[in-house]
């Protein structure tokens, strides 16, 4: 796994209401995140890789695993180069 990946599989149980095990393939909807703590998990993510969410990226509806996050975020990160 990627830098980038580990850092959002921690963002994400960092962000977590319970401990529970995050993996790349863990459904977003099935883990302990409500509306605004998935947008501070998205903050942070920022704030630590550098990149930029569009508006239409904050919605957790838009995202199905942990593995959708890391593919957008490795992306942003190469458009960016």
């Amino acid at each position: 796994m990627t830098d980038i990946g580990e850092k959002i599989i921690r963002i994400v149980r960092e962000t977590c209401a319970l401990e529970e095990a995050v993996t790349e393939d863990s459904r977003l909807k099935e883990l302990s995140l409500d509306s605004l703590s998935f947008i501070s998990a998205l903050v942070q993510i920022e704030d630590e890789t550098e990149i930029e969410f569009e508006i239409e990226e904050l919605n957790m509806d838009g995202w199905e695993t942990v593995s959708d996050l890391i593919k957008v975020v490795e992306e942003k990160k190469c458009d960016k180069k």
